[in-house]
């Protein structure tokens, strides 16, 4: 008689037992202005620079429960994991659907924009199969959001403004500069120009100046001001960047080179010391123009 054979058919338990998928890249966005993790609003596109533009097809990353946005498959791209890895890593297999134009193309571009107009639209290049990933990782690796001119600054936080333009050409822009808002030489805040030169930076307030707690009201409304430096990094080539409506790579943007501000165009006078004071915005400008001009 012959021995009855049963099917052995793999059941998920449920409270028990989940599937689960790797990503090729997971994505986590956090406001530079006080750090918070931001899903909401967010749009993440990956862009496969190695593929025919004809054909060149675009991936949306999805957020979960967390807030991290996950890309779990691309053409040409596949992600498995090693026979010796039971448990973790994910290796990764690129094929020869795509091939670079040039040897300097990196392969992937990962585009940031905000629905909700609250944050400046920013470009990357990821690498895919590390899990999460982020050009700044202290902590974390994430992706930081910088503040769009067009942002209604939170109630309590503290804010400046600002529009750049050339001081040669003051008609021209100066986009994509990034800039640091500077209090005893520590970086009290940061922030980009968006296309037309604009700049908002959203940050908490310093803690008040030393000073006698039994003093008149306006002695203490002296200690909540304090004075403060504006720095600006910027490069002419991203002016080519303007005139083709493309956006720079965050890694180029942050390792720009100092360029001076002006207090006044003509004759060039050097941005001095500024005054920040709680309650207001504080707005920089090169009198009598409304624009702040750079020395370029």
């Amino acid at each position: 008689m012959s021995p009855t054979v049963t099917a052995m058919l793999p059941t998920l338990r449920a409270g028990f037992d989940r599937p689960v998928r790797r990503a090729l890249l997971g994505v986590q966005c956090r406001d530079v202005a006080d750090g918070r993790v931001v899903s909401d609003g967010l749009q993440l596109v990956l862009y496969d620079l190695w593929q025919p533009r004809p054909t060149r097809q675009a991936r949306v990353l999805n957020t979960n429960r967390s807030g991290v946005f996950a890309l779990h498959d691309v053409p040409g791209i596949r992600s498995f994991l090693t026979p010796s890895e039971a448990d973790s890593d994910a290796a990764l297999a690129l094929d020869d659907l795509g091939s670079p134009a040039s040897p300097d193309l990196p392969r992937f571009r990962l585009t940031v924009h905000d629905t909700l107009n609250r944050y400046v639209d920013m470009a990357l290049t990821p690498t895919l199969g590390q899990g999460l990933w982020g050009p700044l990782g202290d902590g974390l690796p994430h992706v930081p959001l910088y503040s769009a001119a067009t942002r209604t600054p939170p109630i309590g936080m503290a804010s400046l403004r600002t529009e750049l333009r050339s001081a040669t050409h003051p008609e021209q822009a100066i986009a994509w500069a990034h800039l640091r808002l500077m209090l005893n030489g520590v970086a009290l805040a940061e922030g980009l120009s968006d296309a037309a030169g604009r700049v908002l930076m959203v940050f908490p307030l310093p803690r008040p100046r030393e000073g006698l707690p039994q003093g008149s009201p306006a002695t203490a409304a002296a200690l909540l001001d304090w004075p403060v430096t504006l720095q600006a990094f910027w490069s002419p080539e991203r002016r080519a960047d303007l005139a083709q409506g493309h956006v720079p790579d965050l890694d180029g943007l942050l390792a720009q080179a100092p360029v001076p501000l002006l207090q006044h165009a003509a004759p060039p006078t050097p941005l001095g010391t500024l005054t920040l004071r709680a309650g207001q915005t504080l707005l920089v400008a090169s009198p009598p123009s409304s624009f702040l001009f750079v020395a370029d």
